[in-house]
Protein backbone atom coordinates (compact mmCIF):
# COMPACT_ATOMS: atom_id res chain seq x y z
CA UNK A 1 0.00 0.00 0.00
CA UNK A 2 0.82 3.37 -0.60
CA UNK A 3 1.59 5.90 2.49
CA UNK A 4 0.68 9.42 1.53
CA UNK A 5 2.39 11.83 3.82
CA UNK A 6 -0.58 13.90 5.12
CA UNK A 7 0.74 17.36 5.34
CA UNK A 8 4.12 16.38 5.30
CA UNK A 9 5.17 14.29 8.32
CA UNK A 10 3.16 16.12 10.68
CA UNK A 11 3.53 13.58 13.71
CA UNK A 12 7.10 15.15 14.12
CA UNK A 13 7.33 18.35 12.66
CA UNK A 14 4.44 21.43 12.04
CA UNK A 15 1.65 20.13 9.86
CA UNK A 16 2.19 21.85 6.00
CA UNK A 17 5.57 23.65 7.15
CA UNK A 18 8.65 23.31 5.04
CA UNK A 19 10.47 20.85 8.29
CA UNK A 20 7.22 18.58 8.04
CA UNK A 21 7.77 18.55 4.07
CA UNK A 22 11.62 17.80 5.08
CA UNK A 23 10.84 15.76 7.14
CA UNK A 24 8.72 13.40 5.09
CA UNK A 25 11.39 13.46 2.53
CA UNK A 26 14.34 12.05 4.86
CA UNK A 27 11.84 9.60 5.92
CA UNK A 28 11.54 8.19 2.46
CA UNK A 29 7.89 9.32 1.21
CA UNK A 30 7.04 9.11 -2.79
CA UNK A 31 4.00 10.97 -2.21
CA UNK A 32 3.01 13.79 0.17
CA UNK A 33 -0.15 16.05 0.38
CA UNK A 34 -1.21 19.39 1.50
CA UNK A 35 -3.77 22.05 1.68
CA UNK A 36 -3.90 25.48 -0.05
CA UNK A 37 -5.89 28.63 0.37
CA UNK A 38 -5.32 31.80 -0.81
CA UNK A 39 -4.51 34.99 0.51
CA UNK A 40 -6.19 37.96 0.22
CA UNK A 41 -3.72 39.61 -2.41
CA UNK A 42 -4.30 35.61 -4.00
CA UNK A 43 -1.44 34.11 -2.99
CA UNK A 44 -1.77 30.26 -2.96
CA UNK A 45 -0.14 29.69 0.63
CA UNK A 46 0.05 26.17 2.16
CA UNK A 47 -1.89 25.97 5.54
CA UNK A 48 -5.08 23.41 6.25
CA UNK A 49 -7.56 25.21 8.42
CA UNK A 50 -9.73 28.33 7.07
CA UNK A 51 -8.96 30.11 10.32
CA UNK A 52 -5.51 30.47 11.55
CA UNK A 53 -6.33 30.47 15.10
CA UNK A 54 -5.36 26.14 15.29
CA UNK A 55 -1.89 26.04 14.50
CA UNK A 56 -0.88 29.58 14.25
CA UNK A 57 -0.76 32.66 16.59
CA UNK A 58 -2.88 34.49 14.13
CA UNK A 59 -6.33 34.57 14.27
CA UNK A 60 -9.18 34.89 11.90
CA UNK A 61 -10.01 33.56 8.14
CA UNK A 62 -6.72 32.73 6.22
CA UNK A 63 -8.58 34.82 3.50
CA UNK A 64 -8.35 37.67 4.89
CA UNK A 65 -4.78 38.58 5.50
CA UNK A 66 -2.44 39.17 2.69
CA UNK A 67 0.63 37.29 1.68
CA UNK A 68 3.28 38.74 3.38
CA UNK A 69 1.55 38.98 6.68
CA UNK A 70 0.56 35.89 6.87
CA UNK A 71 4.33 35.29 6.44
CA UNK A 72 5.36 36.52 9.94
CA UNK A 73 2.93 34.61 11.80
CA UNK A 74 4.31 31.19 13.85
CA UNK A 75 2.56 28.02 12.17
CA UNK A 76 4.15 25.85 14.63
CA UNK A 77 2.03 26.08 17.45
CA UNK A 78 1.33 22.15 17.78
CA UNK A 79 5.45 22.00 18.70
CA UNK A 80 6.17 25.02 20.76
CA UNK A 81 9.73 23.65 21.98
CA UNK A 82 10.99 23.39 18.11
CA UNK A 83 11.99 27.19 16.39
CA UNK A 84 9.49 29.19 14.72
CA UNK A 85 7.78 27.97 11.59
CA UNK A 86 6.17 30.07 8.65
CA UNK A 87 3.12 29.38 6.61
CA UNK A 88 4.90 28.24 3.61
CA UNK A 89 3.46 29.64 -0.21
CA UNK A 90 3.37 26.86 -2.64
CA UNK A 91 5.90 28.01 -4.80
CA UNK A 92 8.04 27.47 -1.99
CA UNK A 93 6.93 24.06 -1.32
CA UNK A 94 7.02 23.12 -5.23
CA UNK A 95 10.81 24.62 -5.22
CA UNK A 96 11.44 22.09 -2.26
CA UNK A 97 9.66 18.94 -3.11
CA UNK A 98 11.96 16.85 -6.21
CA UNK A 99 9.61 16.47 -9.22
CA UNK A 100 9.74 12.49 -8.85
CA UNK A 101 7.84 13.03 -5.60
CA UNK A 102 4.01 12.82 -6.21
CA UNK A 103 2.36 15.57 -4.88
CA UNK A 104 -1.51 15.79 -3.79
CA UNK A 105 -2.51 19.46 -3.45
CA UNK A 106 -5.84 19.32 -1.38
CA UNK A 107 -7.82 22.68 -3.10
CA UNK A 108 -9.67 24.71 0.05
CA UNK A 109 -12.03 27.02 -1.12
CA UNK A 110 -14.84 28.42 0.57
CA UNK A 111 -18.25 28.64 -2.22
CA UNK A 112 -19.93 31.52 -0.52
CA UNK A 113 -16.75 33.84 -1.60
CA UNK A 114 -16.30 32.23 -4.73
CA UNK A 115 -12.57 32.12 -4.81
CA UNK A 116 -10.66 31.26 -8.10
CA UNK A 117 -8.71 28.64 -6.14
CA UNK A 118 -8.71 26.47 -8.96
CA UNK A 119 -7.30 28.90 -11.27
CA UNK A 120 -4.56 30.10 -9.17
CA UNK A 121 -2.82 26.94 -8.39
CA UNK A 122 -3.46 25.29 -12.02
CA UNK A 123 -1.54 28.74 -13.20
CA UNK A 124 1.56 27.70 -10.64
CA UNK A 125 2.10 24.18 -11.80
CA UNK A 126 2.12 25.24 -15.56
CA UNK A 127 4.51 28.06 -14.69
CA UNK A 128 6.77 24.94 -12.92
CA UNK A 129 6.94 23.40 -16.45
CA UNK A 130 8.29 20.02 -14.67
CA UNK A 131 7.05 16.45 -14.99
CA UNK A 132 5.82 16.33 -12.18
CA UNK A 133 2.83 13.93 -11.08
CA UNK A 134 0.26 15.99 -9.81
CA UNK A 135 -2.94 14.90 -8.24
CA UNK A 136 -5.74 17.69 -7.16
CA UNK A 137 -8.42 16.39 -3.83
CA UNK A 138 -10.85 18.70 -2.70
CA UNK A 139 -14.24 18.07 -0.47
CA UNK A 140 -15.65 21.40 -2.61
CA UNK A 141 -16.16 19.33 -5.79
CA UNK A 142 -17.58 22.15 -7.44
CA UNK A 143 -13.47 23.36 -6.98
CA UNK A 144 -12.42 19.98 -8.64
CA UNK A 145 -14.97 20.48 -11.24
CA UNK A 146 -13.26 23.97 -12.29
CA UNK A 147 -9.74 22.27 -12.47
CA UNK A 148 -11.65 19.47 -14.94
CA UNK A 149 -13.24 22.23 -17.03
CA UNK A 150 -9.52 23.79 -17.32
CA UNK A 151 -7.70 20.48 -17.60
CA UNK A 152 -9.25 17.13 -18.69
CA UNK A 153 -6.27 14.97 -17.66
CA UNK A 154 -4.70 15.60 -14.52
CA UNK A 155 -5.73 13.45 -11.80
CA UNK A 156 -8.30 14.46 -9.97
CA UNK A 157 -8.94 13.01 -6.45
CA UNK A 158 -12.99 13.15 -4.82
CA UNK A 159 -12.90 13.71 -1.06
CA UNK A 160 -15.58 12.49 1.37
CA UNK A 161 -16.24 12.82 4.75
CA UNK A 162 -19.83 10.53 5.07
CA UNK A 163 -20.57 7.01 4.03
CA UNK A 164 -22.32 7.87 0.84
CA UNK A 165 -25.02 5.85 -0.61
CA UNK A 166 -24.56 5.22 -4.29
CA UNK A 167 -21.05 6.66 -4.38
CA UNK A 168 -20.42 5.36 -8.01
CA UNK A 169 -23.80 6.97 -9.09
CA UNK A 170 -22.96 10.31 -7.79
CA UNK A 171 -19.21 9.85 -8.81
CA UNK A 172 -20.34 9.21 -12.35
CA UNK A 173 -22.73 11.92 -12.23
CA UNK A 174 -20.57 14.97 -11.62
CA UNK A 175 -18.36 13.70 -15.09
CA UNK A 176 -15.19 14.88 -12.98
CA UNK A 177 -13.78 11.46 -14.05
CA UNK A 178 -11.59 10.85 -11.41
CA UNK A 179 -8.36 9.26 -11.14
CA UNK A 180 -9.01 8.50 -7.49
CA UNK A 181 -11.50 8.58 -4.14
CA UNK A 182 -10.44 9.59 -0.83
CA UNK A 183 -12.94 8.46 2.17
CA UNK A 184 -12.59 8.65 5.44
CA UNK A 185 -10.88 5.46 6.72
CA UNK A 186 -13.84 4.81 8.82
CA UNK A 187 -16.50 3.44 6.58
CA UNK A 188 -13.75 1.98 4.29
CA UNK A 189 -15.15 -1.66 2.67
CA UNK A 190 -13.59 -4.41 0.43
CA UNK A 191 -17.13 -3.77 -1.10
CA UNK A 192 -16.30 -0.06 -1.63
CA UNK A 193 -12.75 -0.34 -2.99
CA UNK A 194 -14.28 -3.51 -5.15
CA UNK A 195 -16.90 -1.39 -6.51
CA UNK A 196 -14.32 1.40 -6.81
CA UNK A 197 -11.93 -0.76 -8.78
CA UNK A 198 -14.41 -1.86 -11.20
CA UNK A 199 -14.59 1.49 -12.12
CA UNK A 200 -11.25 2.19 -12.38
CA UNK A 201 -10.42 4.51 -9.43
CA UNK A 202 -8.11 4.01 -6.70
CA UNK A 203 -8.74 4.41 -3.27
CA UNK A 204 -6.67 6.27 -0.52
CA UNK A 205 -8.40 6.90 3.01
CA UNK A 206 -7.67 9.33 5.48
CA UNK A 207 -6.22 9.64 8.46
CA UNK A 208 -4.25 6.45 9.42
CA UNK A 209 -1.71 6.76 12.15
CA UNK A 210 -1.56 3.08 13.53
CA UNK A 211 -0.59 -0.16 12.66
CA UNK A 212 -3.63 -1.93 13.48
CA UNK A 213 -5.71 0.91 11.52
CA UNK A 214 -3.54 0.34 8.53
CA UNK A 215 -3.93 -3.77 8.61
CA UNK A 216 -7.62 -3.23 8.52
CA UNK A 217 -7.19 -0.87 5.61
CA UNK A 218 -5.33 -3.03 3.96
CA UNK A 219 -8.17 -6.26 4.38
CA UNK A 220 -9.90 -4.28 2.16
CA UNK A 221 -7.83 -4.00 -0.69
CA UNK A 222 -7.68 -0.07 -0.42
CA UNK A 223 -4.32 1.61 -3.02
CA UNK A 224 -3.34 3.23 0.37
CA UNK A 225 -3.76 5.57 2.90
CA UNK A 226 -3.12 9.39 3.69
CA UNK A 227 -0.61 8.92 7.64
CA UNK A 228 1.10 11.68 9.69
CA UNK A 229 3.61 9.24 9.92
CA UNK A 230 5.03 8.34 6.25
CA UNK A 231 7.50 5.44 7.57
CA UNK A 232 4.25 3.85 9.72
CA UNK A 233 4.72 0.50 7.31
CA UNK A 234 8.41 0.65 7.94
CA UNK A 235 8.53 0.17 11.86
Amino acid sequence: MLVIAHRGASAFAPENTIPAFKKALEMGASSIELDVHLSADGIPVVIHDFFLDKTTDGTGLVRSMNWQDLRRLDAGRSFPALPVCRIPSLEEVLALIPPEITLNIELKSISLFRENTADRVLNMLEQEKSSRQVVISSFNHRCLQEVRERDKEIRLGILTASDMINFTDYTESTGLNPWSLHPEASYLTKEYVDRAHQMGWKVFCWTVNTKEAAALVGSTGADGFFSDNPGLLDQ
